[in-house]
This record gives structure tokens, sequence and C-alpha cells, in this order.
């Protein structure tokens, strides 16, 4: 099934112009143009009250699934409340040290752990995507990339959210194509600690606390999947190509690309503020 999978997402995308592939900054520019033309420009629905964009989300091998670290290998969503009881236990001991303290009540107490501890890089149901292009494309290139990953293409993978959530039926709670925060009731509701809702299937587009300055630097916003195993990788979903496109990048160009941007004054480090990436920075220069 995985491979039949695969081979339709190549087939599909050499008919529909569903993917492209650069070489340069400027290549990528000129398609992230075209997908903002695709995924954007040709929506014509009455219902949708809100100003086309578009996310982006690098990846360091152009194959790699859109499905968040929770659903990868033997890891599925059910793990995730385990997670989260033990970090919240554990994380007290070092309150001092991390950038923001999460409140204690409501329902904006479960999502300020949940990000929390996805910002630490334990698995979740999230998803990070950014409102910056560039991001995306330094992440997709990334120099600490493996032997195995750099033997690929990468890929810059554009999203709609707005048409995301139109396709989802966020439009229950919301205007139809409403980019909710967390914090909000109905995001609660379908994405909360209640795993009896299983009324969804899809991931949603939300923002989420905007408070580290790597978030700030990324400009993160967040894909949040549900309670489902397993989990729908985005790219499998059939109505996928109203709001998804792929850029693929060329694999022989990716210390160029990273030239590029080292040369606009874009590089990894600056994107996340702390004293061991500056350090990297320093030798590198």
């Amino acid at each position: 099934m995985t491979e039949e999978r695969s081979g339709f997402r190549e087939f599909y995308a050499s008919l529909s112009g569903f993917d492209t592939k650069v070489k340069t900054v400027e290549q990528f520019i000129r398609a992230v143009d075209n997908a903002y033309g695709i995924l954007c420009d040709v929506i014509s629905d009455e219902n949708i009250k809100y100003s086309q964009k578009l996310w982006f989300r690098g990846l360091r091998a152009y194959d790699y699934p859109l499905i968040p670290s929770i659903g990868r290998g033997e890891l599925n969503v059910e793990y995730e409340p385990v997670f989260l009881s033990k970090f919240k236990s554990r994380a007290m001991l070092y309150m001092d040290q991390i950038p923001f303290k999460p409140v204690t009540e409501g329902n904006g107490s479960y999502w300020e752990w949940l990000f929390l501890m996805h910002h630490y890089g334990v698995p979740s149901r999230l998803m990070n995507w950014t409102e910056d292009a560039l991001v995306a494309l330094i992440f997709a290139v990334d120099p600490d990339a493996s032997d195995e990953e750099k033997a690929k293409d990468a890929a810059v993978w554009c999203l709609n959210p707005v048409m995301l959530n139109t396709t989802f039926n966020f439009h229950e709670y919301y205007p139809s194509g409403y980019i909710p925060n967390v914090r909000e009731k109905g995001v609660y509701e379908l994405f909360g600690p209640n795993k009896g809702n299983l009324r969804n299937t899809r991931p949603a587009a939300v923002y989420g606390p905007i408070n580290t300055p790597r978030i700030i630097m990324q400009r993160s916003t967040y894909t949040v999947f549900p309670y489902t195993v397993p989990l729908s990788d985005m790219r499998d979903l059939p109505d996928s190509r109203k709001y998804l496109y792929r850029i693929t990048i060329d694999k022989e160009s990716r210390e160029y690309i990273i030239d590029q941007l080292r040369r606009y004054g874009i590089t990894k480090e600056k994107l996340i503020p702390d004293l061991e990436t500056l350090a990297r920075e320093i030798f590198q220069e």
C-alpha cells in the first residue's frame, strides 16, 4: 500500500503541476509565486471571508511524510498523554530555565504545556510550519542533514491554511476558512485532551502561543492532528491538491543555495537564537 501511494503521488505530481524543482534561490522565489497562483489566486468561494496566504514547511528529504513526530515510526497518538504527563511532572524542576511558564488553569494550560513539550522535542500531534518561505528553505537545505538525506532532493511544502480549514469543515465553529488560535473553544473541543471526540479525522491549521525568541524568528505556525491511529499523511488526503504544493530542491544545489542564503544574511543559526548556535556560526565564519 505504501509503494502504491508513493507511486500515485509522483504520477499525480507530474500530471497536475503539483510539484516543481529548483536549483537556486531565485527559482525558489518564482516557484513560491507559482504556488500562490495555484493555491490562492484561483479561489473564488464567496463564503471564504479571509485573505489567502501560504505557510511553508522545509524537509531535508523530498519523500518525508507530512505527519507530526508522534505518528512516525513505532509511535502513535496514544503515547502523547503519557509523554505530556511525564513532562509536566518532571519539568517542574527546571521552571527557572524555560523561556515561559505555562498557566496552571483552564483550556490554555493544556495547550501551553503541550507546546512547551513540543518546543523541547518530545513527539506530539503538532507539526511546525512557517509564514516565511526562506525560513522553510534554509531548513530544507539544512547543513546538518545526514548523508542519507543529502543523497536525496529536499523539499519545501506550501500550504494554504485557509483552504485546509475550509475543506476540514472547521466552519462548524467559525466562518469558513478561519484560522483559530489554539486557546479558542472550538480547537479545544476538537483537538484537546478529550480523546472521545473522534468526529474529525483531519488536521487543522492553527496559531500557537508566541512566547519564545525562536518562535518569533521562525514565524512559526502549526497544524494540529486529531486522535486517530494511524495519523493520515497530509499528502494522502483526497483533496490535498486544493491546499498543498511541493517545491523540490535539487540535491546537487544544496550547498549553492546555502551560500546564496548566507549572502542574504539568512542562516539556520539566526533562526535558533541560543549560545550553541551562536558558537557554531562563529566557527563557520
